[in-house]
């Protein structure tokens, strides 16, 4: 089976690794703080990395093999991969220079080391961790469905109140797991509307919506009415289902929201947020939400003025 490395992508040139190779990035305290090696991560360290795959030109079962991320000709970063002795089951983890996070190089690179993974090698399992404690699996029917679901945003986003007879399908709705230390899962939504949290001596007064496109389930949404002892509406969860994310879909179901509290009569809107990577802060700073200065259960509280339309698109 002849190597498919060199590996291009839409940027990205995926390469087996060679001890020529200085990755000066692993040295950095910020690139270092999750991962396994300890600083200074010297030549030597690099070199002891690198020298079962000294020979090789390909991933190989029962090894693993480091692989240079190239861009433009420049090392920005590297993916690995050990894949068991039966080739069936596969691990992955990744490792990118400060100055090049947050531009999706880590996404793309890891994507096409997964797709090779299950389409040439015919592994049946991917798993990865991130951080200290965050694990990832899914197998290669798992994934074979994500890469085929739907990504262009929906034609028709609705607003539709949660019903006994629509309860059901949105139960099923689940955030990316690396969120849900943010996003509480629906049952605990279900659970925060049969028991209302107590908040300034009285019960919050929630009211559950249910986000549709184009016909099929795809986000949740529940707020805490304005009461006596609640002068503004709380937006209390928004959680858009993980096959549903990056297509707007968060966006327009806020907007929604926003167009029918103000049709209430509303003139403004609060949430909180907690902080830590992954936080949901940008998504709704860039919206138009302002810090208020004040915490709530140690989250920071915002605030969201109705009286205009605000900021649109992704």
């Amino acid at each position: 089976m002849p190597s498919p490395y060199p590996l291009r992508t839409d940027r990205l040139v995926l390469r087996v690794m060679r001890t020529a190779d200085a990755a000066a990035y692993r040295n950095a305290p910020e690139v270092a703080r999750y991962q396994s090696w300890n600083l200074p991560y010297t030549e030597q360290d690099a070199l002891g990395m690198l020298a079962n795959q000294v020979d090789r030109d390909d991933v190989a079962p029962g090894d693993w093999t480091q692989l240079a991320v190239d861009r433009d000709g420049e090392l920005i970063g590297d993916v690995c991969t050990h894949i068991d002795k039966t080739g069936g089951v596969a691990e992955i983890g990744f490792t990118l220079a400060r100055t090049d996070q947050g531009q999706g190089y880590a996404s793309e690179a890891a994507w096409a080391l997964v797709s090779d993974l299950v389409q040439r090698m015919g592994v049946s399992r991917v798993r990865g961790e991130w951080t200290e404690n965050m694990t990832y699996g899914a197998t290669a029917e798992e994934w074979k469905a994500w890469t085929e679901r739907l990504r262009d945003p929906p034609a028709e986003l609705r607003l539709v109140p949660l019903t006994l007879e629509n309860n059901r399908d949105y139960y099923a709705l689940r955030t990316q797991h690396s969120e849900e230390c943010f996003v509480a899962p629906m049952s605990w939504s279900f659970a925060d509307a049969l028991f209302p949290e107590v908040v300034d001596g009285a019960p919050a007064v929630l009211r559950l919506y249910d986000v549709e496109a184009d016909g099929e389930p795809v986000a949740f949404v529940m707020i805490a009415e304005v009461t006596p002892a609640h002068p503004e509406v709380h937006l209390w969860r928004l959680l858009v289902d993980r096959r549903h994310q990056r297509s707007g879909v968060g966006r327009r179901a806020l907007d929604l929201l926003c167009d029918q509290l103000r049709a209430e009569g509303c003139t403004t809107l609060v949430t909180h947020w907690a902080s830590g990577p992954g936080t949901p802060a940008p998504f709704y700073r860039k919206y138009g939400f302002l810090e208020t200065g004040e915490m709530l259960d140690e989250e920071t509280l915002v605030r969201l003025q109705l009286g205009g339309s605000n900021l649109r698109g992704d």
